[in-house]
């Protein structure tokens, strides 16, 4: 075979490999890994049955890879974003944890790839599939890194440990939202009462900074740039 025959097999071979994603995407976050058959996603795909075997090694493979894929474009973005607002020159602890707000809250109104992370996301968590410590150690550790490490830039006094816990807490604050949010989709009653996505943030974001900052130590002197309150 000349080159430019292995070329085109080559560029065919990930254009198929990528259809596959997509598809197993769509209908892993819609139906779940059960309800999905490799029939299924190879129809969607456009492919071949034995497609799956051939790219991945089966449907538990399609399955790991599909997730690595997204997972791996949001912790980028979240963290792109968190160097971003820390960079700026008014960073603040609210810039910061504003953007790292509507970053991890963004999904919730895209009807993209970002959005279907947050089913899948949800999928996984009532039925597991993922290998221990895939999520954790993929996307979770290294997100949360990065934010408890600019905060800890700009809150002088605080320590490592005490960092990474308010990270902690406000992520699940976040999460908190994400159940409320989802809830409200299914039910009017409960969409009425419930504040603005803007609303939301902004009080996740008061909350947090004011415990960040009681959780410094007593003597902490501070930099005034820095601390300038958005």
């Amino acid at each position: 075979m000349t080159s430019t025959g292995q070329n085109v097999r080559s560029l065919h071979g990930k254009h198929t490999r990528e259809q596959l994603l997509d598809a197993a995407e769509r209908l892993f976050a819609r139906r779940g890994f059960d309800a999905t058959s490799v029939r299924d996603i190879t129809g969607a795909a456009a492919c071949n049955l034995a497609a799956v075997s051939y790219h991945f090694g089966g449907k538990q493979a399609l399955y790991r890879e599909t997730f690595r894929r997204r997972l791996a474009a949001v912790r980028n973005e979240r963290i792109a974003t968190v160097e971003r607002a820390l960079a700026a020159p008014d960073a603040s602890l609210e810039s910061v944890l504003t953007s790292f707000a509507r970053a991890f809250l963004a999904p919730l109104v895209q009807d993209d790839g970002a959005g279907r992370l947050t089913e899948l996301i949800a999928r996984e968590m009532v039925d597991p599939r993922l290998p221990g410590g895939l999520f954790a150690g993929e996307f979770v550790e290294p997100v949360q890194r990065a934010l408890a490490e600019a905060i800890g830039a700009l809150v002088p006094g605080l320590s490592e440990a005490r960092a990474r816990l308010c990270v902690g807490s406000m992520v699940a604050q976040l999460v908190h939202a994400v159940h409320r949010i989802r809830h409200a989709e299914r039910a009017a009653s409960y969409r009425a009462a419930l504040p603005k996505l803007p609303e939301l943030i902004r009080h996740i974001v008061r909350f947090t900074a004011g415990g960040i900052r009681a959780c410094r130590g007593p003597a902490a002197s501070c930099n005034p740039r820095r601390e300038k309150r958005s």
